[in-house]
């Protein structure tokens, strides 16, 4: 993989974070649904656990503020979800179900908004175009206007009844990937035992505060790029 790909990519922290909150929310979905009565329908099920996921990673993440990533509540007709910031790289990402048997999600209107603008940055950054567009038979690209003006979206796909997790880019098509990578073994979603996570020292990490603004007046900024 391209190393300018990978700089767009989760970091060992980040990934952390998001598969203990995943972690917990499977947990808490499963004490919670010993105590509720068996339907024939079981509408409760992927309701519960999608609230429950969202809700233990907003958690974790906002225990940690010195990782400098926001939540932002969001909604896309009936469907309710997060939208985490990482402020400092401007990364967005999405949580989302993906059946492990199933290779990609079905194109959204919601989605598209963490897929929209992921070749761009990419190609700001200096990725070959013919290595991230060679499968696209055309792709019409924008002007360049930096990776401040380019968010770049990641969606963190879940299995509800496995314990598989994946980190991928979409295209802006959202026809494919641009990467996925299983980072099930990033935590052992069973112990909670954690591979690979670099400690970080509080005191080294500055924490800048920032004034709130509503969903429609966020300003995307990219302080400094950060490899991972």
């Amino acid at each position: 993989m391209n190393s300018k790909i990978k700089e767009c990519m989760l970091s060992p922290e980040q990934r952390y974070l998001i598969l203990q909150g995943i972690k917990n929310s499977k947990e808490a979905f499963r004490e919670s649904t010993q105590s509720i009565p068996n339907t024939v329908t079981k509408k409760h099920t992927p309701h519960l656990l999608s609230d429950l996921i969202n809700e233990h990673v907003l958690r974790m993440i906002e225990q940690n503020p010195h990782t400098q990533m926001k939540v932002y509540p969001k909604i896309a007709g009936f469907h309710p979800y997060i939208a985490i910031h990482d402020t400092v790289r401007n990364i967005f990402i999405l949580l989302s179900k993906l059946p492990k048997s199933k290779y990609i999600m079905s194109p959204s209107g919601y989605r598209k908004e963490f897929s929209s603008a992921n070749l761009n940055r990419l190609l700001d950054m200096g990725v070959p175009q013919d290595e991230l567009l060679k499968d696209v038979p055309v792709y019409q690209g924008s002007l360049f206007l930096g990776e401040a003006n380019q968010p770049f979206g990641i969606i963190v796909c879940y299995d509800s009844k496995s314990d598989i997790v994946f980190e991928g880019a979409l295209r802006p098509d959202q026809e494919d990937w641009i990467f996925k990578e299983d980072i099930t073994d990033d935590i052992n979603l069973t112990t909670g035992s954690l591979f690979g996570l670099n400690s970080h020292n509080l005191e080294d990490i500055k924490v800048t505060l920032k004034t709130t603004t509503a969903d429609d007046e966020i300003v995307l900024k990219l302080k400094n790029s950060t490899s991972s």
